[in-house]
């Protein structure tokens, strides 16, 4: 289905991303889920790291990123702010999933031009049932502004 709504799960813990999928799957998210495990594949994931012609088609149908912030090559932050930085990512909802609670943490990722802050839960009952909540609520809930710039 082209025109399927997609997830791009950011995050370096392997198992989290199992999880994270599972969950999503599990929930019926109608989302095509893929996956970055650094910032700096992030960007190549999206075809932002190099002149393609002008065309973005990794931009297409993406709903939402779902970004960790503790991770290796580029941590979140410096993810967060590069794809605000570019008038083609601008727009795209990016929520922050993060083991941190701090309150400098999440006033960071506002002022940086997160959409959302989700602090990440471990639960035994449903594990990745918080993330499948977010998720959810990007993909069919959400209506974002259509057109271009």
């Amino acid at each position: 289905m082209i025109d399927a709504p997609r997830i791009l799960l950011v995050d370096d813990d392997e198992n989290y991303l199992l999880v994270a999928q599972r969950a999503l799957r599990r929930a019926g998210v109608p989302a095509a889920i893929e996956t970055a495990r650094d910032g700096a594949e992030v960007f190549h994931h999206l075809g932002l790291n190099g002149d393609n012609g002008g065309e973005h088609p990794s931009l297409d149908h993406l709903a939402v990123i779902l970004l960790d912030l503790n991770m290796p090559v580029l941590d979140g932050w410096e993810v967060l702010r590069r794809l605000r930085a570019d008038r083609r990512t601008q727009r795209i909802p990016i929520v922050i999933i993060s083991t941190s609670d701090r309150p400098q943490d999440v006033q960071k990722s506002y002022e940086l031009g997160a959409n959302s802050f989700v602090v990440k839960r471990f639960e035994s009952k449903d594990p990745g049932g918080y993330l499948a909540e977010t998720a959810r609520y990007w993909v069919e809930l959400n209506r974002p502004p259509h057109g271009g710039e």
